[in-house]
């Protein structure tokens, strides 16, 4: 079961991919669809990654709860920002920095006292500097 969400979770990057290569290469797609697309894409898999930690099966602590929701208060504010036109390069960034504030959170709040951090090490990492990378380079 692990290997299929290793598998699924490294599948999500194929939408960066794509719009990565018409971005610099086919180009067929319009700048600013492509760059709004990869922006809610994003704030997609923030709100993902921080509704994961909910288990809705036991009780879960209060600091854990609102640690989750953080990033739906965060992404809801930079759609806003968006749709308000503000500069899309300052949204990237800000994206960019929840996404490695939550690695950072993550590993203090769920991982530091894991024995076993595979999941940590192998996919929330290399996962969140691939997407961090990919929007850099996008929004270059």
């Amino acid at each position: 079961m692990k290997n299929l969400q290793y598998i699924i979770s490294y599948l999500g990057l194929i939408p960066y991919i794509y719009l990565l290569i018409d971005k610099y290469l086919f180009l067929n797609i319009k700048e600013e669809i492509l760059l709004s697309f990869i922006l809610y894409y994003t704030l997609i898999i923030c709100v993902f990654i921080g509704s994961i930690n909910w288990d809705l099966q036991k009780k879960v602590p209060n600091h854990l709860i609102i640690y989750g929701f953080i990033p739906t208060v965060c992404s809801l504010i930079i759609i806003i920002l968006n749709l308000y036109s503000y500069n899309i390069k300052t949204l990237f960034l800000l994206s960019i920095i929840l996404l490695i504030s939550q690695l950072f959170f993550d590993f203090i709040l769920i991982f530091a006292n894991l024995t076993n951090k595979k999941v940590f090490y192998f996919l929330r990492l290399p996962l969140t500097i691939l997407i961090s990378l990919i929007l850099i380079i996008i929004i270059i």
